[in-house]
């Protein structure tokens, strides 16, 4: 649960310039919110796809980022979970179990597109740009992982104009999770206590930072 909920953290960004043209110039808008984005936060809704794309389950919540390394994606419907990073460990909180699980910031997500979360924009490294369409106003940039042990292989982002309106990840298994953002924020006036856990004593923590 915990890593196919941190992929779902991949490249969560918006863009500052015109929508892409082509791969190079779409790698360079991503690289571009890496350096130069510091706050940015909205609301989901996220549908998950079997492979014969039958929806198996959907969510909805609100997502935040602080550069570096801080964001917040909340579960409000249908049932409440957190993912939260202080920029140094990441909590993943399960309130109908009542339980925590906490994993570093570079190993629990250092794997996967997340570390592009942590402002680390050689995890670029890991991406290879294999498509760009553009169609009802809508850019798709689409990106080929190259590492096979990931456990996704392709991440689409959407963006309408400037702004952020979409992602598509695909795991190995088949399985596509889709996510559409609505009201965003950029630049919002967020600070590190926005990004630090508070849960009750009666919850159970699992720290795993040390793995």
């Amino acid at each position: 649960m915990f890593r196919s909920l941190v992929i779902a953290l991949t490249t969560l960004c918006s863009v500052l310039l015109a929508p892409v043209a082509d791969a190079a110039a779409g790698r360079e808008q991503l690289e571009h919110f890496i350096a130069a984005t510091k706050a940015w936060q909205a609301e989901f809704r996220q549908e998950v796809y079997n492979d014969k794309e039958q929806l198996v389950d959907k969510a909805a919540g609100r997502f935040s980022l602080l550069r570096p390394g801080m964001f917040r994606w909340e579960y409000t419907a249908p049932w409440e979970q957190s993912i939260v990073s202080d920029g140094e460990r990441v909590w993943l909180y399960d309130a109908d179990l009542e339980q925590v699980t906490v994993r570093s910031l570079a190993g629990g997500l250092s794997q996967t597109p997340a570390a592009l979360l942590a402002g680390d924009i050689s995890a670029l490294q890991a991406l290879t740009v294999v498509a760009v369409t553009g169609d009802d106003g809508i850019s798709r940039l689409e990106m080929q992982n190259v590492d096979t042990n990931s456990d996704f292989e392709r991440v689409t982002v959407m963006f309408q104009g400037r702004e952020l309106v979409g992602l598509e990840l695909a795991d190995r298994l088949g399985q596509t999770t889709r996510i559409r953002f609505f009201n965003p924020e950029r630049n919002p006036d967020l600070t590190p206590p926005d990004f630090e856990l508070v849960v009750p004593d009666s919850v159970d923590i699992i720290d795993e930072s040390a793995l």
